[in-house]
């Protein structure tokens, strides 16, 4: 750069040198002054700088992880299953439903009663009959076994291991002269008429029939488990909910209108017309085990409300 600087000035100090000999010249020759033209100065160069090259940084090599050896886990050994125990079914007992009940030498109203049985009581069962409907208990008073009605008592426990007992009819003893009370019903029947038919009148539209299914003296014990089935001019038309192990009133004490009675099962008809009516008890099998009540109702009677008590012959 200072060597181009040098060059340049001993270039103008020649120039100069010879513009004042030409003016000297000029002068003395021709006597006019020739101004000769300012030369173009030359343009300095500036160099260019080459640019640096830029070093590209060797990439690093990332090492590959080292793989984590993955434990296999120790499988857990399963405990044996336990020995399931094997609880035995208890020995198959009764347990009294009905207030009370008369335990009889044999399966059947026909043999003698020799001894009785109170509600809650409980006792084991040690024999059946072929139709399921007298279970064999003990132990009454000094080991004595005896048999008890299926329909006044609950079973409970192993019924498999029960043994069916056939136990012949004893031959009927002579009847005693004086009437029987209540008198003897007929045979294969389980009821005899205790109540009614009482008649009470109503305004609804309703045949209603109140029914007191019982045992014992005085007002007596319910007995449930006993239907109600009515005939309409001979065809049954209606058959009613098992009676109550309980008593209920149709009514309150205090109330000033309406039929007051005490019932274990209820049945109603809608618009009953004019028609003749039956009505008796059936056991579980649908056999009529009670006598028939009969009655009639027309649109004009008001007598729609009927009590009528079933007594137990048993």
């Amino acid at each position: 750069m200072k060597r181009q600087h040098r060059a340049y000035a001993q270039s103008r100090f020649l120039a100069l040198v010879v513009l004042l000999t030409l003016v000297v010249a000029g002068c003395t020759s021709v006597g006019e002054l020739i101004v000769a033209p300012t030369p173009t100065p030359t343009p300095t160069i500036t160099p260019t700088l080459l640019p640096t090259s830029t070093i590209t940084p060797t990439p690093t090599i990332t090492p590959s992880p080292t793989p984590t050896a993955t434990t296999i886990p120790t499988a857990t050994p399963i405990p044996p299953s336990p020995t399931p125990t094997i609880t035995p079914t208890p020995a198959a007992q009764v347990r009294i439903t009905s207030a009370s009940a008369n335990v009889r030498s044999g399966p059947g109203l026909v043999f003698p009663v020799i001894g009785s049985v109170a509600q809650g009581e409980t006792y084991n069962v040690t024999g059946v009959n072929a139709t399921g409907s007298w279970w064999r208990i003990c132990c009454l008073g000094e080991s004595k076994e005896g048999w008890v009605r299926s329909d006044l008592v609950a079973i409970s426990g192993n019924l498999n291991d029960i043994p069916v007992i056939t136990v012949p009819t004893p031959t009927p003893r002579p009847t005693a002269t004086a009437t029987p009370i209540p008198p003897t019903p007929t045979p294969g029947l389980a009821f005899y008429r205790g109540i009614g038919p009482i008649f009470m009148p109503t305004n609804n539209d309703w045949l209603t029939l109140w029914v007191k299914v019982y045992g014992g003296t005085g007002e007596g014990y319910p007995i449930p488990g006993w239907r109600l089935q009515v005939k309409r001019n001979g065809v049954v038309v209606a058959t009613s909910d098992p009676s109550l192990s309980f008593f209920q009133w149709s009514a309150p004490p205090d109330q000033e209108f309406g039929n007051r009675v005490q019932y274990n099962l209820k049945l109603e008809i809608f618009q009953p017309g004019q028609a003749d009516w039956e009505a008796y008890l059936i056991d579980p099998g649908g056999v009529r085990r009670s006598p028939i009540v009969t009655f009639t109702t027309s649109p004009t009677n008001p007598n729609r409300e009927i009590y009528i008590g079933f007594l137990s012959a048993q």
